[in-house]
């Protein structure tokens, strides 16, 4: 058993590398999403924004499928039980977030855990309807912006969801632990790329100052 979960969390780092919103714009529109947002996240929004909705779309269910299917096919054979099960929930998160495939440059990996969470039904549904819950929550609700900072909040609650329902006997500790992982990985991620567009924005007020002066 333990040398299948080995084999299915290096499965899920290298699904999770893989940035269909990088590759799909590019083959179908000739456009290069990266380079034209203002964040340069390859990310569906910015696939939608610049190469057109039916693409982000693709790009979508791209993120989504490759976190569904190592997780799911784990469950098929039966590694829910084993001590690595949570390393192989967060595998794809973690790939996506840092792409080997592109030197640890990749998303903010909030598709792609919800990739994870969908793969783990229907035997365990609670993970994935908190983390729909709390994300419609703060997205239709009460609107946190900028979206780094709603991503964050959702993800710590997560956690902290994950915690209780530990508690409460509803998931195993090996499904907890993959969603503190997967909610550390996001709120990480997405810390570093609010300091980059803070830096960025800074820097640009810098120099317009300079101009006017």
């Amino acid at each position: 058993m333990l040398g299948h979960q080995i084999i299915m969390i290096v499965t899920g780092i290298l699904c999770g590398s893989i940035l269909f919103s990088r590759y799909l714009p590019k083959w179908i529109k000739k456009v290069d999403i990266v380079a034209l947002s203002e964040d340069h996240n390859p990310g569906t929004a910015n696939a939608m924004q610049h190469a057109g909705i039916p693409v982000g779309l693709l790009c979508l269910l791209g993120d989504i499928f490759k976190g569904v299917l190592p997780v799911h096919a784990a469950l098929r054979l039966g590694l829910e039980s084993g001590c690595l099960f949570s390393l192989i929930m967060a595998a794809p998160v973690l790939g996506h977030a840092y792409s080997l495939y592109h030197r640890g440059r990749g998303g903010k990996a909030i598709a792609v855990s919800f990739g994870v969470l969908i793969g783990l039904m229907p035997i365990h549904t609670e993970p994935i309807f908190a983390l729909c819950s709390i994300y419609l929550f703060f997205s239709l609700v009460a609107r946190v912006r900028p979206h780094t900072r709603r991503t964050r909040i959702t993800y710590i609650l997560l956690a902290m969801s994950s915690l209780y329902m530990l508690y409460a006997r509803w998931i195993p500790w090996q499904i907890c632990g993959g969603m503190l992982m997967i909610s550390c990985i996001v709120v990480h991620k997405n810390s570093l790329r609010q300091q980059a567009l803070e830096q960025q924005a800074a820097e640009g007020a810098k120099k317009t100052t300079t101009l006017s002066i």
